[in-house]
């Protein structure tokens, strides 16, 4: 008998975790599969750049310092820094905002369509229901940005390395900008889309909603400068705010940045700066995910 029991299949119980992220799996397969498309077309244009740097040292190499000459050369240096900067500007906020209107869409055709009302009829709690959802997408993004942030990491710190990227605004914001951060505003978007789905439930208004919402919490961390509190290096070569921009904001693309800030960091002040930014917007985004929850919990009492 107890060889019968031990041969006998399991089930898994109602409401685990595994299964519930097999579903979540299943269901997002399309969106993932795309978004595997962008990466990796994204991947092979910053892999096809960083082996343009080769051509850019043959050059100074040959006409010494009038490669560095603005608009001489086809591979001189502000040519292959620009290239660089597109580079980065499709990673420095458009994951985040992907991330934001991908997770506020689908959360809120869950409730459009009602199927979380299943999760009622098979002993899944809400809360389990959707949290499984958003941490499944939150790992997809994950697992697509890490390596495409890797990859731009490799070239902006070969190329200088290499003494390549023009200096200014262009330099600071190639080598700065990308990084450790970049991962943690795209869990900040699946956050944001997370509350916003779950509090408007409805589709229309949290396409604009959830990508908004996201781009203002970043544009508020970046203005109140609230990461220097952990990041003192840094906080003491900065003396006042800057005034320029829009209310006192530029910008990286879609992403809002301290450009006074930015241009004064010096080499060694990568990592500070990186891991300050990156835990302040991460606690922010533990905090858009409990108010999420504390919706779902309000929703369905």
């Amino acid at each position: 008998m107890s060889a019968a029991i031990a041969a006998a299949p399991t089930t898994p119980r109602p409401g685990s975790l595994r299964p519930l992220a097999g579903i979540a799996l299943r269901q997002y397969w399309v969106p993932g599969a795309i978004l595997l498309l962008l990466a990796l077309r994204i991947g092979v244009q910053i892999v096809y750049h960083y082996h343009g740097w080769a051509d850019a040292v043959a050059l100074r190499n040959h006409v010494g310092s009038q490669a560095y000459h603005f608009g001489r050369y086809t591979d001189d240096a502000h040519t292959m820094t620009a290239k660089l900067m597109d580079d980065g500007a499709m990673l420095a906020f458009q994951p985040a905002l992907c991330a934001a209107l991908l997770t506020g869409v689908l959360t809120a055709r869950e409730w459009e369509t009602r199927r979380v009302v299943l999760a009622l009829t098979q002993t899944v709690t809400p809360r389990r229901w959707f949290g499984v959802r958003w941490a499944t997408l939150a790992a997809v993004f994950v697992v697509l940005t890490v390596p495409l942030v890797a990859l731009y990491r490799m070239s902006a710190g070969h190329a200088l390395g290499l003494d390549l990227l023009t200096y200014g605004a262009e330099r600071q914001n190639a080598y700065y900008t990308i990084g450790p951060v970049t991962v943690a505003y795209v869990l900040l978007g699946v956050a944001a889309g997370a509350l916003t789905g779950t509090f408007l439930r409805r589709l229309w208004p949290t396409l604009v909603a959830a990508p908004l919402l996201t781009w203002l919490v970043a544009a508020v961390l970046v203005r109140s400068r609230a990461m220097l509190l952990l990041d003192l290096p840094v906080l003491a070569k900065v003396p006042e705010f800057h005034s320029g921009g829009v209310f006192g904001l530029m910008f990286y693309d879609a992403l809002p940045q301290d450009a006074l800030l930015t241009n004064i960091l010096v080499t060694g002040d990568y990592w500070p700066y990186q891991l300050a930014s990156s835990a302040l917007v991460l606690v922010v985004a533990a905090l858009l995910t409990l108010a999420a929850f504390r919706v779902i919990r309000r929703r369905t009492a």
